[in-house]
């Protein structure tokens, strides 16, 4: 992919084939698909550039499989899909290598805080709860009536010696989106730093993850990016980046590979967080992806989950099934939680028996929606409930 590959890419002024891009996910013949909270369906473009991947690696001996400059080709890739400069994002494996980066290249003074809240996946938990003996302190934001944690909550948690909030931009259970722009401004007002969980946003919703105001922003790439687990990213601000020191270092991480240098300079720029050879396939896939997506257009996906999630909500409110997800866009995005009677994963089997793809959290049923999704899915689910 040659570097001004973007440049081609501009989403085109006609509304998407959705049916045409449906049929790009092989899984989709099979399952009403609605697990993209746990992971995505891969579209045709996937396999096609491991394939290529290997086929270079068979001819050449990966001349270009391994080539440095298809990991920048992938930077830039995933910059101009999801909205950031290429010199302040860096290639990682996942969120929690992402999290735990801030959290143990940070500097802490014993007696500082972090608030979390109390519906953080575990990747936004244990890698803050295993800095207490360092004598940094977790504080937990509780949540609204309707379960939600709203900036109230966070306001009510920190106080003098907080120095982070760690957020979902959308959360993993009941799918509520948190407004990181107002977070982010009260963070300022503070002097605490902001950091963002947004593995089930990113790919779905259509702000550019540098214009949230958040301070790091992590996505792991297997869910609404369609790469590989192993192949996300995370983007920081320029502060951030001279703030952090990188837990671990290798030729990559600084201005020069010679060993023999007297004194080794870090990267400006976000390369400092990465480290030795990278995952050359799993960057083809992410990089070839995140092409798809944009040529796709992040306005136009966020516009067409819209549609599918509100159909849900209202055909399910209308079947008496009670949504545990806020109705309000501003406030959800593609997750939608259903309460269910009984047990959860029991529904879960079962309804995958009846070729609906759906995941049990937190003793509900959670639809994760993207754009290759169409009503028949979401009757199908519907459908399958009234059964149960």
């Amino acid at each position: 992919m040659s570097a001004n590959f973007d440049q081609s890419l501009s989403p085109s002024d006609h509304e998407p084939d959705w049916a045409e891009l449906r049929a790009k996910f092989p899984l989709l013949e099979n399952y009403a698909y609605l697990d993209l909270g746990r992971k995505a369906p891969l579209p045709i473009y996937a396999k096609q550039a491991a394939d290529a991947w290997f086929e270079d690696t068979f001819e050449t001996g990966g001349s270009g499989a391994f080539s440095m400059s298809a990991v920048e080709d992938t930077r830039t890739a995933v910059a101009v899909a999801f909205g950031a400069p290429t010199d302040q994002v860096a290639l990682i494996k996942n969120t929690s290598e992402g999290i735990n980066i801030v959290c143990a290249g940070f500097p802490w003074q014993p007696g500082d805080n972090v608030v979390i809240s109390v519906h953080e996946h575990e990747n936004n938990t244990f890698p803050w709860r295993h800095l207490a003996d360092r004598g940094v302190e977790i504080r937990f934001a509780e949540p609204d009536e309707d379960g939600c944690v709203r900036l109230p909550a966070y306001e009510k948690a920190v106080n003098e010696r907080t120095r982070i909030v760690a957020v979902a931009w959308v959360a993993y259970g009941n799918g509520f989106r948190a407004d990181v722009p107002a977070l982010s401004e009260f963070c300022k007002s503070r002097d605490i730093k902001l950091v963002v969980d947004a593995i089930q946003a990113v790919g779905i919703l259509s702000d550019r993850v540098d214009a949230l105001g958040a301070d790091v922003v992590v996505a792991g790439g297997h869910k609404a990016q369609f790469s590989l687990t192993g192949a996300g990213f995370m983007y920081l601000t320029r502060e951030m980046i001279e703030t952090l020191r990188p837990p671990y270092a290798a030729k990559f991480s600084f201005t020069s590979n010679d060993r023999h240098q007297e004194a080794p300079v870090l990267q400006n720029n976000a390369r400092r967080f990465e480290y030795g050879n990278p995952n050359f396939m799993g960057l083809a896939v992410q990089r070839r992806s995140a092409a798809f997506v944009a040529e796709i257009g992040l306005e136009r996906i966020e516009k067409r989950v819209r549609e599918l999630t509100t159909y849900l909500i209202d055909q399910a409110e209308k079947r008496q099934i009670k949504v545990l997800t806020p109705s309000r866009w501003q406030e959800r995005a593609g997750i939608v939680a259903l309460a269910v009677s009984g047990d959860a994963d029991e529904a879960e089997a079962r309804l995958k028996d009846k070729g609906v793809r759906i995941a049990a959290k937190d003793n509900h049923l959670r639809a994760g929606i993207h754009f290759y999704n169409n009503h028949e899915d979401l009757d199908r689910l519907l459908d399958g409930l009234a059964t149960l």
